[in-house]
């Protein structure tokens, strides 16, 4: 039996010991067009539809740890069998969310000392190779080595997460039960991508039910076809200042910027005169789009909702402290990034 128990599979199906427990199940893939094996494919097919919609995969319950687990492998053949690269990082995305909330449940809410050790083990430690210690002194926080901090954090830019602005002691970052999870979010993330990569599947010899539930969900996929052939966003946009370029590029090659980047390209754009409209889809390529979220986000920017206050492009002090500064000979002279291009066509400098 695997040393992993069932429950973590279920949960954390990602990780190593997952196919090696597919294979204690002893299943077979024609096995799947038998009635009895429709809940699993049930299932399989939610996950997949909860990623094309930018949502999490919520089942009503988790009554079987062995059909969580086998549901995630039918999901990932699925998604193999569409071929579409969009959905690969959408379905990432979405079951990395999902293990992350797992995550913070088992971590925070776990009063028994197996279990929490047991998680940490196989997850924080077993897959990422992170020394993380349960500081048990006041049970919400977690501590790991200097080095592992910086080497997950830094993909992140905002203040919040720079080592200055973290509690160190004796060579160890303490932090707080979410924050560690969320460092390992985007290594989970990337971890299911690379799995989908190496996925080989043969859709000839594919069963039936699986095939006919990925002809249904192709139909689902087409307008990620289209957003994945779109010309890159950034062949568009010469003229805008270093920073929007930067952010640009990331949303082209479908990453996540972070929150504060997000704000700052839609505020800029917003500043220049592009509509409602035009800012909602430069983010269309993002793995966590979400149509009616993005417009509820860029109105409320544009003061159309909230408190009905438009918010203005931060200034480049602001964009540098942030970490989205990416300053050239171009940008000199300039304050905000609305600026950028202007003293060039008044024939200043």
């Amino acid at each position: 039996m695997s040393s992993t128990s069932s429950r973590l599979l279920a949960r954390y199906p990602f990780i190593e010991d997952a196919g090696n427990y597919l294979k204690l199940l002893d299943y077979r893939l024609e096995e799947f067009n038998e009635p009895y094996m429709g809940s699993v494919v049930d299932k399989a097919t939610k996950r997949v539809i909860a990623a094309i919609k930018g949502i999490l995969y919520d089942p009503d319950e988790i009554a079987s740890a062995d059909e969580e687990l086998v549901s995630f492998i039918l999901a990932c053949i699925m998604v193999k069998a569409i071929r579409s690269k969009v959905l690969y990082r959408r379905f990432a995305l979405s079951e990395a969310k999902r293990a992350e909330g797992f995550l913070v449940d088992d971590l925070s809410s776990s009063s028994v000392k197996d279990e929490r050790d047991n998680t940490l083990n196989s997850i924080l430690k077993g897959i990422f190779g992170i020394d993380v210690t349960y500081n048990s002194s006041d049970g919400s926080t977690y501590m790991i080595m200097v080095e592992d901090y910086l080497r997950y954090s830094t993909h992140f830019h905002d203040d919040y997460w720079k080592l200055v602005n973290r509690v160190v002691h004796k060579g160890y970052v303490y932090l707080s039960i979410k924050d560690m999870v969320r460092l390992v979010r985007d290594e989970i993330y990337a971890l299911i991508v690379n799995r989908l990569e190496r996925l080989n599947v043969d859709y000839g010899h594919l069963p039936e039910a699986l095939q006919k539930r990925i002809t249904a969900l192709k139909g689902m996929t087409l307008q990620l076809a289209r957003d994945e052939s779109k010309e890159p966003v950034i062949i568009e946009r010469r003229g805008y200042p270093p920073c929007i370029l930067n952010i640009l590029k990331a949303l082209e090659q479908g990453n996540n910027p972070s929150h504060t980047a997000r704000i700052l390209l839609a505020t800029y754009m917003l500043g220049i005169g592009k509509d409602v409209e035009e800012v909602c889809e430069l983010f269309r390529n993002a793995p966590d789009y979400n149509e009616r979220i993005t417009r509820y986000q860029v109105e409320h920017l544009a003061g159309l909702r909230g408190n009905r206050v438009k918010y203005s492009c931060p200034s480049c002090s602001k964009v540098a402290s942030q970490g989205l500064c990416f300053k050239s000979d171009e940008c000199d002279g300039i304050s905000n990034p609305l600026q950028f291009g202007r003293q060039k066509k008044r024939g200043i400098g």
